[in-house]
């Protein structure tokens, strides 16, 4: 049904066409004059807290169906006291060894494990003022392992050591820790992690002799 008044109808309808527009250009101003506006929003900006810190971890768990002590460290940035970038490293602490074939000798020996790996670490932590708070460190790097028969030769000065095959290998491990807050510099944490091996090329293990789960043990210091 049409409007008797089609002169009253149009200018009602570009008086809203108006006050919309007087709305949004207001708004604009005001988004245009506020200093702020301008800035670039980024994960380290001017208002962001920077602090540093640095782990030891103490791992045992899973390593080629046996448990080994697994030592390491990582350290970096914490911004904002939740988002952690940096770098770590760890490696095989105790004796590891398995029966595996020895080419050399043509026969199964009792061979021995060395190697590590290390990377970049990435992770978050909710609610970190809190006395007890989770800790997510995520590594993503490379590593080296050797497969060695220590008592190839039989040597009196203990140099009896025959590398019988190694190889590097990409890895990725998850952990998750319930941190303590001991002190405003230093925190006590407890999890585990899984460690994810891959691309190595041994003929005596796989990727998955190599990839495991762990328990942690985990000391920080820095400036929370």
């Amino acid at each position: 049904m049409y409007s008797k008044f089609p002169m009253m109808t149009n200018i009602k309808y570009i008086l809203i066409i108006l006050s919309s527009l007087f709305y949004t250009t207001s708004q604009a101003q005001q988004y245009t004059d506020d200093p702020k506006a301008n800035e670039i929003k980024s994960l380290i900006g001017k208002e962001k807290e920077i602090t540093g810190f640095g782990n030891v971890d103490l791992r045992v768990g899973e390593f080629v169906s046996q448990q080994v002590l697994i030592v390491g460290a990582y350290g970096g940035i914490l911004i904002n006291k939740n988002v952690m970038f940096g770098v770590g490293g760890y490696g095989i602490a105790t004796e590891s060894q398995f029966e595996g074939f020895n080419p050399e000798t043509n026969e199964q020996r009792d061979l021995n494990i060395y190697g590590g790996y290390a990377g970049m670490l990435l992770g978050f932590k909710v609610a970190s003022k809190e006395i007890i708070h989770l800790s997510v460190p995520i590594l993503l790097g490379a590593g080296h392992i050797d497969i060695s028969d220590d008592n190839y030769f039989d040597l009196s000065n203990g140099d009896n050591d025959f590398t019988v095959e190694s190889s590097a290998f990409f890895v990725l491990e998850p952990s998750a820790l319930l941190e303590l807050n001991i002190s405003n510099h230093f925190r006590l944490g407890f999890g585990a992690g899984y460690r994810i091996v891959k691309g190595s090329s041994l003929e005596n293990l796989s990727d998955d002799d190599l990839s495991g789960f762990t328990g942690v043990v985990s000391f920080q210091l820095g400036r929370f």
